[in-house]
């Protein structure tokens, strides 16, 4: 057996032992089952097969199976051998049930694994440490830090693993001091810290955003000689580089004896986070081999930069993709207004058999009401409905969709669906009559919201404060403003400002509002003044507009808009010179007119066009409708 080193060698001795007639030999099969069922090399369907064929397998043999299900892609597996070892007449022992807790805590089985601690209490191996040890983890991994604790104070003298699982616990929950506590009380206890113990405590620092304690931790390491295991020290490089302190995080990748994939990705990741994307692009290309998370990882780069063009020609390289590869790109194209590619990108992961997921189906849905796209939004419903994709964060994004999409009372139908709404529904409800014109009803919708014990948020009066902007309520929407604060205790945002704002220019109040932003407790954003600036332009308050553009293009000088309002403002007026004077300026600032467009569904396919624009195929026809239409018109005003 020693010199098996594959399957196929190992079957060769397999026939020899069949053929000298000692198959039925205890301690032939015993080792036989061991290398099928837990060797690196080894099949643990072929020892499935073997153990199904032994008449009263042993409790030995009952174990390694399950030691070997409790590791494999199949965990489940493990619980029925345990049945069937059960049924057999044989009662578990001490290393039955570190397996079987193993195999619960990955498929996160808590009835399971609750009933497995019952009978570790009744058959008496609770008091073994290496048991608790093993329940703990099962614990851990369920989220039950209570019955972590609980079980610890019952442990006679923990050694250095159940202290591990504790300040694995408390780091996992976020509970810095709780961790250090342990740690003091582990050392005073003398328990000596391994590279697992010094995981947790950094674990505890990224979570809890302390990257001081970190250093420290590390400086701890260094003072008392700790081995620095691979995965210590891609421990200490994910700190450094999800802190930002890539100085720090290159000095000891540098000094890294052994770089893995997750060493090479951290410093990726990194890279990206620090927006230093060419860096991270040729780090990436040093790596001596990569797999689907360091692609991800750069791909992500190119995303989070707006480099679309280079992260899809990094894309179409991808040797495998993933969902979170496609997901990515799909929330990046969304994110960088390209949403036709977004959409066209979402029909290739259907086409190449990726099955998409909540996250995908979300963004999709988000481009949809974006593009006002209703008919890829409805297929995308079906999608949902065919795969049972629900949960609130879907039929949220659904509504949203629809009211985006014009069809408020398709929304609607979702929301009576859902049978326990909380404040986002409430709110995307809420959002969604007011941009579709429905004010008294978004109204409404709050007042049977506040009956029904659900609180605000801060969207939710965004929802209120639009509804009495298009409804022209000054009082109400002053009122609403005032609530806020006053009654809910929520700080009003920019956003807040820039609707209480518009309420005000829709109403003619243009003083009132310019006052009203200069007496604001924050600094005015551009979305503040630019409402004011829109008023200007539609009242024809020419002196108030040249003072709101003045103070917009001082604070966003290549933005063309400002520009754009305050030339239409004088062209309004005949005041052709002033009107050249700005065109100057926007050449000298070297400021360039965006070219509006217009988006068109046809049969479910979304057509874009760019003022004079002759890309698309069908131009000639275009144009020849367009006129004829133009000329209907004409003749018909006559």
């Amino acid at each position: 057996m020693e010199n098996c080193s594959d399957m196929k060698e190992f079957m060769k001795f397999h026939c020899q032992v069949i053929t000298n007639g000692l198959a039925n030999e205890t301690v032939f099969l015993s080792t036989l089952l061991s290398f099928a069922a837990i060797s690196m090399a080894g099949d643990l369907g072929y020892a499935r097969s073997m153990f199904d064929r032994i008449d009263s397998p042993n409790i030995f043999m009952f174990n390694t199976m399950i030691r070997g299900y409790a590791w494999s892609s199949t965990p489940q597996e493990a619980l029925s051998i345990y049945i069937q070892m059960l049924r057999s007449g044989l009662s578990p022992n001490v290393y039955t049930f570190p397996f079987l807790n193993k195999a619960c805590s990955r498929i996160i089985n808590t009835r399971d694994g609750e009933t497995i601690h019952g009978s570790i209490i009744k058959l008496g191996h609770v008091s073994d440490v290496y048991v608790s040890n093993s329940l703990m983890h099962m614990y851990e991994s369920f989220g039950f830090s209570e019955a972590v604790m609980k079980l610890f104070r019952e442990i006679p003298e923990p050694d250095v693993i159940s202290w591990n699982v504790v300040i694995g616990a408390f780091a996992q929950s976020g509970r810095l001091n709780e961790a250090l506590i342990a740690f003091s009380e582990m050392c005073f206890c003398g328990v000596e810290p391994n590279s697992v113990t010094v995981l947790g405590l950094l674990s505890a620092c990224c979570v809890s955003g302390d990257l001081y304690l970190g250093m420290l931790i590390h400086l701890y390491i260094v003072k008392n000689d700790l081995l620095i295991t691979t995965n210590l020290g891609n421990g200490l490089l994910d700190m450094y580089t999800k802190f930002r302190d890539m100085d720090s995080a290159r000095k000891l990748f540098r000094r890294m004896p052994v770089k893995t994939i997750f060493s090479w990705t951290s410093m990726i990741d990194g890279l990206v986070r620090d927006g230093d994307v060419e860096n991270a692009y040729v780090l990436f290309n040093q790596m001596p081999e990569r797999d689907i998370t360091s692609w991800n990882a750069m791909l992500n780069g190119f995303i989070m930069a707006g480099d679309m063009n280079s992260a899809d020609q990094h894309f179409k390289a991808m040797p495998e993709k993933d969902l979170v590869s496609w997901n990515s790109m799909i929330v990046g194209y969304a994110q960088n207004k390209k949403f036709a590619k977004s959409l066209e990108l979402y029909r290739e992961m259907h086409t190449s058999g990726e099955i998409p997921d909540r996250i995908t189906v979300v963004s999709v849905l988000s481009v949809c009401g974006f593009m006002g796209a209703l008919d890829h939004g409805e297929m995308t419903h079906c999608y949902m409905e065919k795969q049972n994709l629900t949960g609130e964060e879907v039929e949220v994004a659904l509504m949203d969709m629809y009211c985006k999409s014009g069809a408020p009372e398709k929304a609607l139908t979702i929301f009576h669906g859902i049978l326990d709404k909380s404040v986002l529904a409430w709110t995307a409800m809420i959002v969604g009559l007011a941009m579709n014109g429905f004010s008294r009803d978004a109204l409404e919708f709050f007042s049977e919201m506040q009956n029904v014990g659900i609180r605000p948020n801060e969207i939710t009066f965004i929802g209120l404060l639009c509804a009495c902007s298009y409804a022209g309520l000054v009082e109400e929407g002053r009122r609403f403003f005032s609530a806020m604060n006053d009654v809910y205790n929520i700080q009003p945002r920019s956003e807040h400002y820039g609707c209480m704002v518009d309420i005000l220019c829709r109403a003619g109040l243009l003083k009132e509002a310019e006052t009203f932003i200069q007496n604001m407790p924050i600094e005015p954003d551009v979305g503040v003044w630019g409402a004011l600036l829109g008023a200007c332009k539609m009242h024809g308050e020419v002196q108030m507009g040249e003072r709101i553009a003045k103070i917009l293009t001082g604070m966003d000088p290549y933005h063309s808009g400002r520009y754009v309002a305050l030339s239409n403002m004088y062209a309004a007026e005949k005041r052709w010179l002033d009107v050249e004077k700005v065109r100057k300026t926007m050449k000298t600032h070297g400021v360039q007119k965006m070219p509006g467009f217009s988006l068109i569904e046809l049969q479910g396919e979304m057509h874009q066009f760019l003022a004079g624009d002759t890309s698309h195929p069908n131009t000639q026809e275009i144009y020849f409708i367009l006129e004829e239409i133009t000329k209907r018109l004409k003749d018909a005003g006559q």
